[in-house]
């Protein structure tokens, strides 16, 4: 995925970093063009690779989950190839891997449209590595005007207004209107190695016509001076622990001695 980069964006990107009360927000929009860079190619045959095994292996379960199916002596003989085909196509669509938010995963369109959302987090988050996502991590949004509202929203929960021309300014270089829209909630595991973060959400905007995606974000940080209290009370718990621990030892030690006397 090549980065795009543009003046107006990072305005919309500087005004999504505020602070609140309760925490410091932190939010953006990067914008990439789908044309591989990098490891890219590397990547989506890995998760060519990944997937068409997965899709293989619960093609196998289901087969041997199916019952036989029985058709009269008389209609034995009368299967064509196009009904063998066509059961093989059912079984296909039955899979548990032949749907998911990105269509069929049978299709090659498919797996590469999960590819590049899992290209996307790769690149606007170095620190972590996205590749052991799977499909059902991502939800498709229903439409443009639902994440409009979700995203606003969330910024006005947190006592902030949506900075002016946001969404012209995003649909000016992405085509709303033309987009397919997902969205992944990150795992309690992504948070924890956020120092810091308590919740996130993530969004992409994807037009395969222009071969771009817009990827679309908001986090909540804790402030520095929560998270030094939190780790003062933790220290102060452990201190009260140790302090227990000593007296308890020391009762031990005096019975100890009561019993050595008698």
């Amino acid at each position: 995925m090549k980065f795009v980069e543009l003046q107006d964006l990072e305005l919309i990107n500087s005004a999504l970093e505020f602070d609140t009360p309760d925490c410091k927000v932190v939010g953006g929009c990067d914008l990439y063009t789908t044309k591989a860079a990098g490891g890219d190619k590397k990547l989506y045959k890995s998760i060519d690779k990944q997937l068409n095994s997965m899709y293989q292996d619960n093609l196998m379960l289901s087969s041997s989950l199916s019952p036989p199916s029985y058709s009269p002596p008389t209609e034995r003989g009368m299967l064509s190839k196009s009904s063998e085909n066509t059961g093989s196509s059912s079984l296909l669509a039955g899979s548990s891997l032949g749907s998911s938010p990105f269509g069929p995963l049978d299709q090659i369109s498919s797996r590469r449209t999960f590819a590049y959302l899992i290209a996307v987090l790769n690149a606007s988050h170095p620190d972590h590595d996205f590749s052991s996502l799977r499909p059902v991590d991502f939800k498709r949004e229903r439409s443009a005007n639902q994440v409009v509202n979700a995203f606003n929203n969330t910024l006005f929960g947190v006592g902030m207004p949506v900075p002016p021309r946001l969404w012209e300014i995003v649909d000016s270089h992405i085509d709303l209107k033309d987009c397919v829209i997902y969205s992944h909630t990150p795992s309690p595991s992504f948070l924890a190695d956020e120092p810091g973060t308590i919740w996130s959400m993530m969004w992409f905007f994807f037009n395969k016509r222009r071969k771009r995606v817009a990827y679309l974000f908001l986090k909540g940080i804790r402030h520095p001076s929560h998270l030094q209290s939190s780790r003062r009370n933790s220290k102060h718990e452990d201190g009260n622990i140790s302090d227990e621990m000593e007296d308890y030892e020391s009762e031990d030690e005096i019975v100890g001695d009561l019993e050595m006397e008698e």
